[in-house]
């Protein structure tokens, strides 16, 4: 890696080079890929920070914050700094930090994403004790958004590089299967039957705790939908590099605030928890929920 004569090397532009190379590309894009792929091609995990006294340092260079006990954090793992491979070493970053490093309008990186819940942690590599206590796993509602997020993204991505057009990936997709991601919990949706293969505590999780819809029954003309709530899918959002901490920074707003009891909050609060309405409220309550995994998991 060299830069000009007398020039200063950019702190952010030598990370954006090391993570290209973290991930078998080469420093610069354009740049053929490195000799030997990774051993172990890492992940970006969307996960809660666990309780500590002082939070952990975020790794981006720039930043002089910790990523405090409760926050969403972006976990790569393996670790970039590791010499070797370790599927328990990580670097720990605020995910707008992180957005500063890794171009997710491409799908070298937007691949990567995984948030971190009941069917992933193993892939994390931490112990199993600390997710059955509740650590470090996403609520519902995250996950949902992250891998919905991520579906948009791959979708501008194609239609840019004119991979394919919306309607072949719709027949790619199992007609139920994707009903049921994206209708579950309005009262138009009519579900008979879980879709073959699913197997039933996941139909369930779908069809009711992770369900993106929250209605007030068949005369709803105003049904919530969490979809429509955080996720912006237009091609501006697509730009936006830091589209995806301004998403769940959104959700952690309104989360923290549905929290409250209204006697707690000053008249600001007292007026954005009435803004959002009991429909938002309930479900914001119900998709706040971690699914958690068995114990046979």
């Amino acid at each position: 890696m060299s830069f000009p004569p007398n020039a200063k090397p950019d702190p952010l532009e030598i990370e954006r080079k090391l993570l290209r190379q973290h991930l078998g590309l080469g420093p610069n894009p354009g740049d053929p890929p490195a000799d030997s792929p990774p051993q172990i091609q890492p992940l970006f995990f969307i996960e809660m920070a666990p309780d500590s006294r002082r939070g952990a340092k975020c790794k981006l260079p720039t930043c002089d914050e910790n990523i405090m006990p409760g926050e969403l954090r972006l976990a790569m793992n393996p670790a970039m700094i590791y010499g070797g491979w370790s599927k328990s070493s990580a670097s720990l970053y605020h995910i707008h930090c992180f957005e500063k490093l890794a171009d997710f309008t491409h799908a070298d990186f937007l691949d990567q994403i995984q948030p971190l819940t009941r069917q992933t942690w193993k892939l994390r590599g931490i112990n199993a004790g600390s997710v059955l206590d509740g650590n470090y796993l996403v609520p519902g509602g995250v996950e949902r958004l992250v891998l919905e997020w991520k579906v948009t993204h791959g979708k501008w991505i194609d239609k840019r590089d004119g991979v394919c057009d919306e309607s072949e990936e719709e027949k790619r997709v199992y007609a139920d299967f994707l009903a049921l991601l994206r209708k579950a919990g309005s009262s138009k949706y009519k579900q008979h039957m879980k879709p073959t293969g699913l197997p039933h505590d996941k139909y369930h999780n779908l069809l009711v705790t992770l369900a993106p819809y929250e209605s007030d029954g068949p005369d709803d003309t105003e049904e919530w939908n969490l979809f429509d709530t955080y996720l912006d899918s237009t091609v501006k959002a697509f730009n936006d590099p830091h589209d995806l901490s301004t998403m769940l920074q959104r959700w952690h707003e309104d989360v923290a605030l549905v929290s409250k009891d209204v006697d707690g909050l000053d008249e600001r609060g007292r007026a954005a928890k009435a803004r959002l309405g009991a429909k938002a409220i309930r479900a914001l309550k119900r998709l706040s929920v971690i699914p958690m995994p068995s114990l046979a998991a």
